[in-house]
């Protein structure tokens, strides 16, 4: 699926630069052997529309998985060369409009966004949640999955999810994503909880913890003197 799907070329979006070595192992230990590129070399390349050494179709950094950083996304005009690159062109190449609409909704990859709770404050203006969201609009096709480690606490903060079709085109229902909070507002708690079955049910939602075979545990009894327990 990585070589053969978005032109070779998929997006791990995290939250520190220095996790892509984490990310070339994760992907290696479920059977994707692509290689991993760091974003910020590759989009400095392209900046300026220099056409950097192997930015090429052909070339060694022409396919696999572009790792960017949530602060590089918002950093100047880094999204356009994001998006350029996923797209399979080059910031020295000229296209007219349409040209590059089409190449950006004929995208079929993969984007990943780790720690996606970074994008969770879209109500708070901020210009991360703003940018996540605007990358899954341009790139209509890609395939897009949400990892996070962090429960979502209030329902606003899943605004940033828009692919998981729970409001929007995909369901009728909910023509936004304010109609679809309010809907669940009003129920509550359990409305929330029959929310992440259904989730479930429908395959758009997996949810893991550490086991804790192996682990063992010990109960130490101290007695403490006078003077410790006068401390």
């Amino acid at each position: 699926f990585c070589r053969n799907h978005g032109r070779g070329r998929h997006l791990w979006m995290s939250v520190s630069r220095e996790l892509v070595q984490d990310a070339q192992r994760d992907l290696s230990d479920v059977g994707c052997h692509v290689n991993v590129h760091d974003g910020a070399e590759v989009l400095d390349q392209m900046q300026g529309g220099k056409k950097g050494k192997g930015l090429g179709a052909g070339g060694s950094l022409g396919k696999g998985v572009l790792f960017v950083t949530y602060s590089l996304l918002v950093s100047g005009k880094r999204m356009e060369d994001i998006i350029c690159w996923l797209a399979g062109g080059s910031s020295g190449s000229k296209l007219t409009a349409e040209q590059r609409t089409s190449m950006e909704q004929s995208y079929s990859g993969v984007l990943v966004f780790d720690e996606a709770h970074k994008a969770k404050n879209l109500e708070s203006d901020t210009r991360t949640a703003k940018l996540v969201i605007s990358l899954q609009e341009r790139l209509p096709n890609a395939r897009v999955l949400y990892c996070s480690a962090t429960g979502v606490s209030d329902i606003k903060h899943m605004v940033y999810a828009t692919r998981l079709g729970l409001w929007g085109s995909a369901n009728p229902l909910y023509p936004t994503f304010d109609s679809f909070q309010e809907a669940l507002v009003k129920r509550g708690v359990g409305a929330m909880e029959m929310l992440a079955l259904e989730m479930k049910r429908q395959g758009v939602f997996l949810a893991r913890t550490l086991s804790w075979d192996g682990a063992e545990f010990h109960t130490l009894e101290v007695k403490l003197n006078k003077d410790q327990i006068g401390q």
